[in-house]
């Protein structure tokens, strides 16, 4: 009779215990991965500028749910712009208006981080590339979709004799209102990180330099690569992943 209870129990505790791996196994052999891609900055030009949006793909077996598009910058305060201080040309005054949402339209658009309401930009939501620009969209395995992280844009004045490149950032509102526009001066780099948040996996992150090439003048945006050793690290410490 012990025997057989011995028997009963044992399966019982190996019944259980299949149960349990067996659906975290399966869970993540099924779960999303989003990839973040860079798209060629060899872009469309419009009113002298060109939109950077980045690929995000989901090569898992399930769907990456109400994905979020996030950014933390890095960058000299003292380039942070002033719009009122500054000629903005006809793109800044015909930004895309998809929204339905009664917000007054003030010239140049409304912007959200100045240098007198400075705020730091950590972890601040984008918007994605679809029309309508929503903060949130879910990503269909094998499926690729734009994240909108920013429009490079050159500035000409003659009369005060300025020319330079600057950065307009979106918020989670689209381009209705601007997150902030940042000077991209000469030897100076704007460095950050990019998230895609699904609510049904961990976010993927990427840091980014943004930095003025040399031989063109134009700049260049570009992804940088973890090596072993980073990513041992960030395995154990994910929230210097997030937050630092």
């Amino acid at each position: 009779m012990t025997k057989w209870v011995d028997f009963l129990t044992n399966n019982a505790i190996a019944l259980i215990v299949g149960t349990l791996l067996g659906k975290e196994i399966t869970r993540y052999l099924y779960k999303p991965q989003v990839l973040i891609r860079v798209r060629n900055i060899s872009p469309l030009y419009s009113d002298n500028g060109f939109f950077v949006s980045i690929k995000i793909a989901n090569k898992g077996r399930t769907v990456a749910t109400n994905c979020c598009g996030k950014i933390t910058l890095n960058f000299n305060k003292e380039a942070l712009m002033d719009p009122d201080s500054f000629k903005l040309d006809r793109f800044e005054t015909s930004l895309p208006t998809y929204r339905l949402e009664n917000i007054k339209l003030d010239h140049p658009r409304h912007q959200l981080t100045t240098k007198a309401k400075d705020r730091s930009i950590k972890n601040s939501s984008l918007c994605w590339s679809k029309l309508g620009n929503p903060s949130q969209i879910s990503i269909n395995p094998g499926s690729i979709e734009s994240l909108d992280v920013c429009r490079v844009q050159f500035y000409k004045d003659q009369k005060e004799d300025q020319q330079f490149w600057y950065l307009i950032f979106p918020c989670e509102q689209g381009w209705r209102k601007v997150k902030c526009r940042i000077n991209l001066k000469n030897n100076e780099i704007i460095s950050g990180k990019l998230f895609v948040c699904p609510e049904n996996v961990f976010p993927t992150v990427r840091k980014f330099v943004v930095s003025l090439d040399e031989q063109t003048n134009k700049p260049i945006f570009t992804i940088k690569k973890y090596n072993i050793l980073k990513r041992f690290y960030y395995f154990f410490y994910r929230s210097k992943l997030y937050f630092d």
